[in-house]
């Protein structure tokens, strides 16, 4: 008899597969830092065909990786654990920041995190202005034509971001919008070179934001904080003063995480 069952005896609802993927999880975070098939089958009993539909649906979600038939956890697993033991979450570790970027700039401040193929919004401080940009908190924005989405993604490990590129659609909104995977390469590049992003009316038109990436104690990228606001206040001059503070404030939520700057991805 296998864990599973041993557990459903304790309780009927549990879901088969939805038990033995938590088990997996735990066991690539935890306890073996790389396992093949074969090697979870074994070790949990279970059948090989059932392993083998875990782990792939954990990696087209991003949850693992395999190289050489070897399965390990992502920093995007890793993540959700280190939060899930902290007392505060990324909402709570960025608020103070977000006022105070919110009251030397006077826009509007959001906050968001990757999820899947978009950007979900976590938190937002609307602008004092009388015009300005706010939106629902849960509201989804594209990668590729957001400041935030750009934040992130040019930071994250290259195979994460390959991935995360191939699966992505570009579709036109305006002008501006970014319209391919080898265009989306050469602005990532330029956001990593400047530390922070920017969308000019890339889907809204007439409306700029400006954003940098929250790091965590293992160099990830976990989220984005940023401004939004309209085209004749977020001018290319105001941008880029903008970019400099919201990198500096970005920082001052990244240190909360344990980022480091100094220390190098292994």
């Amino acid at each position: 008899m296998d864990d599973f069952e041993l557990d459903r005896e304790k309780n009927k609802y549990l879901i088969p597969n939805i038990a033995r993927a938590l088990k997996i999880i735990e066991y690539l975070a935890k306890e073996k830092q790389e396992a093949s098939i074969t090697e979870i089958s074994d070790d949990f009993k279970y059948p090989k065909n059932s392993v083998f539909r875990i782990l792939n649906t954990l990696e087209y979600y991003g949850y693992v990786e395999e190289h050489h038939r070897k399965y390990k956890a992502t920093p995007r697993l890793l993540y959700l654990g280190y939060a899930g033991m902290r007392n505060n979450g990324i909402t709570e570790n960025s608020l103070d920041v977000m006022h105070a970027i919110r009251d030397e700039i006077n826009e509007t401040v959001m906050l968001g995190t990757l999820l899947g193929n978009e950007v979900v919004i976590v938190e937002q401080l609307p602008s004092f202005q009388f015009i300005k940009f706010t939106t629902e908190i849960g509201h989804r924005v594209n990668i590729h034509t957001s400041a935030p989405g750009k934040a992130i993604a040019a930071f994250l490990p290259e195979k994460e971001q390959k991935d995360l590129i191939s699966h992505l659609t570009f579709t036109r909104y305006t002008n501006g919008t970014i319209p391919s995977q080898n265009e989306m390469v050469k602005e990532l590049e330029r956001v990593k070179e400047l530390g922070y992003a920017i969308d000019n009316g890339e889907e809204v038109p007439e409306v700029h934001c400006v954003g940098a990436p929250i790091f965590d104690y293992r160099n990830y990228p976990i989220a984005a904080v940023w401004c939004s606001g309209p085209a004749f206040r977020l001018d290319r001059e105001q941008q880029s003063h903008f970019g400099e503070r919201i990198k500096d404030y970005a920082m001052q939520i990244s240190r909360k995480f344990g980022y480091d700057p100094g220390l190098k991805r292994k």
